[in-house]
């Protein structure tokens, strides 16, 4: 029998000293590499290299950190012809039931479960896969644990339990990684913004494009109603438009069938009680007179102050009023109405660029609906 020493303070120190030109020798390979997807190969190639789990998936949270995102996926040999279905496989950040890695990351730690430990859907779970064990560590800065973590390392074991000395050794690629990581994903967030930036702005062209075609009045209060609704977090859309001397209500235009009949309640008396070219009879005449935009981020908060009679009649008929805003339409010596947006669940956060951008396609919509003939008589 050979029996092997378990080594003196001059073998440990040998074995230190290798350990320290491994890491600066990885680290310059990391270094090399800047993008995400050539750090995500290279941190799993070290991790496979260390023979200590049999797969795993290394999860980074998205730009509003809402969910964890699977970027690289490594799975038991019984289950890679799976792997590119869990590519970018999203697990929530928040809600009730949080799953395994949910909770490492807003633990800041590690969170273990095996079959004799885990609960009845996380058994479930081991079952199904194949897995003794799965761990979870979060990706965390060590200089400052106080960051919030880019996401968790998941960690899967057929058979035996993760024991401390395998979370050492990926606590310790973490640290060597995490930084670069950072860096690359903070890179593809900005990338991911300028790509939905240009095709929001190729979308938006085309929307003008569209509006500008559009020569009836049912298809262009519908068509410009749904891609607000689709922009912003809005329940409903009044179209006031100026007839004679009065700004009538023409259309309300709903963006959930739940709240069809308290907009309709709404409309009808709207219709019966059109506003007057008068700034005290209420938002929609001093939004039209001033051609100013008019923004409430909550109309709970200001139910009991003072306001004009046909205001405070449309508010109670919406029942459930919370943001408003009443935005002029057109230009300000071509102004033909105003649109009254309102959210009726919860309030809904619009800063100064979106209402900026509101301004602007309220100014299209005007000039395409100018171009149809007799709109004004419906």
């Amino acid at each position: 029998m050979i029996q092997r020493s378990t080594g003196g303070p001059t073998m440990l120190a040998a074995e230190s000293d290798i350990s320290d030109i491994s890491d600066i020798v990885l680290q310059e390979s990391i270094d090399a590499v800047t993008e995400l997807n050539g750090l995500l190969e290279l941190f799993g190639a070290e991790i496979e290299k260390t023979g200590l789990v049999d797969g795993y998936m290394v999860n980074l949270r998205d730009a509003r950190a809402e969910y964890l995102v699977s970027q690289k996926v490594h799975l038991t040999p019984e289950f890679h012809n799976l792997e590119n279905t869990y590519h970018h496989y999203k697990v929530a950040l928040s809600g009730d039931a949080l799953n395994l890695n949910a909770r490492a990351y807003h633990n800041r730690g590690i969170v273990q479960c095996n079959r004799a430990t885990g609960s009845e859907a996380e058994r479930n779970v081991l079952r199904l896969w194949k897995l003794e064990e799965i761990g979870a560590i979060a990706i965390l800065d060590d200089g400052d644990f106080g960051k919030a973590p880019l996401g968790t390392l998941l960690l899967l074991k057929e058979h035996g339990e993760i024991e401390d000395h395998v979370f050492v050794a990926m606590e310790h690629l973490i640290s060597l990684f995490h930084a670069p990581l950072q860096r690359a994903l903070q890179q593809s967030f900005l990338q991911e913004h300028e790509e939905s930036n240009t095709l929001e702005q190729s979308r938006f062209l085309q929307f003008v494009v569209e509006l500008n075609n559009l020569t009836s009045n049912e298809t262009i209060f519908q068509m410009f109603a749904t891609e607000m609704f689709r922009q912003f977090a809005f329940d409903g859309l009044g179209f006031f438009l100026l007839q004679g001397d009065a700004l009538v209500c023409k259309r309300v235009e709903t963006a959930d069938p739940h709240y069809h009949d308290v907009c309709h309640a709404w409309s009808a008396f709207m219709r019966n009680n059109p506003y007057a070219l008068d700034a005290t009879d209420g938002g929609v005449s001093h939004a039209y007179l001033k051609h100013q935009a008019l923004f409430f981020p909550d109309v709970q908060t200001i139910m009991d102050l003072p306001m004009s009679a046909k205001d405070r009649q449309s508010l109670t008929i919406l029942e459930t009023p919370r943001t408003l805003l009443l935005m002029p339409i057109g230009e300000r010596r071509h102004a033909i109405g105003v649109l009254a947006f309102f959210s009726l669940q919860q309030p809904v956060a619009i800063p100064e660029e979106e209402q900026e951008t509101i301004r602007h396609l309220a100014a299209h919509f005007g000039k395409a609906l100018s171009k149809i003939d007799d709109y004004l008589l419906g």
